[in-house]
């Protein structure tokens, strides 16, 4: 029994390490679940992940509370990698143009190299909704594009400019297109295609945005001038 100094209950290092290792043992477990899906699709069954790490089911069920679980750590591990190819778009460096095209090329590219994984985010239980941890990845990035809008703006001397919508709008439009593209048996158009098409229909949203805001800009324009100015 662990004694107590000072009416407080000593913790026993024996636990904590403990469960760090069963922390780590789950974390291993969820990548070989990935891996997994990379290789078979969604949905998968429980027991090939089993097999594959060469445990019985009921011995890889003691490591989460249940299916469920299992399911949400997987959407954390995809939506994390994902995330890590996104963010460092987000910075908005060169031109305009080329700061679309980044940002756009990342998510497509992503899709492109784990279309497995990403056809896992829309399946069933972890298709985007109020409240789904995708549906809050989408909202993330808007966010930090919004900011990163906000910031350019309000250099330009438009400090209130109602851009979270528009951010929100274009996340939107962007994932929904990729999706029904990755889903199309017919595509009428090629990766290259989508991803100019793209490309270009967000920059029309932005433009026009900016010029109902009096900010005529051009794609060419270099986005730390801008915030310089």
């Amino acid at each position: 029994m662990a004694e107590k100094t000072g009416g407080e209950p000593q913790i026993d290092g024996r636990s904590t390490r403990w469960d760090g290792h069963k922390a780590q043992r789950q974390m291993e477990l969820v990548d070989a679940a990935v891996a997994l899906i990379e290789e078979e699709g969604a949905p998968f069954r429980v027991q090939r992940l089993a097999e594959r790490v060469g445990l019985s089911r009921s011995v890889l069920y003691r490591h989460f509370k249940d299916r469920a679980g299992l399911d949400e750590l997987i959407r954390r591990r995809v939506v994390q990698s994902f995330m890590r190819r996104m963010e460092p778009t987000l910075s908005f460096e060169g031109t305009i143009e080329e700061s679309v095209q980044r940002v756009v090329g990342a998510h497509l590219d992503w899709v492109a190299e784990h279309p497995r994984l990403y056809a896992y985010m829309g399946v069933g239980e972890h298709a985007m909704g109020d409240g789904s941890l995708v549906a809050d990845t989408k909202t993330a990035i808007a966010l930090m594009l919004s900011e990163r809008f906000g910031d350019v703006l309000k250099a330009l001397g438009v400090p209130d400019a109602p851009i979270r919508s528009v951010a929100v709008g274009i996340v939107g439009f962007v994932d929904t297109s990729v999706n029904q593209w990755v889903r199309d048996s017919q595509r009428e158009v090629t990766e290259d295609e989508l991803r100019a098409m793209l490309c270009r229909s967000v920059w029309a949203v932005l433009d026009a945005t900016l010029r109902d805001l009096g900010v005529e800009l051009s794609p060419q324009q270099k986005v730390p001038e801008l915030e310089g100015a």
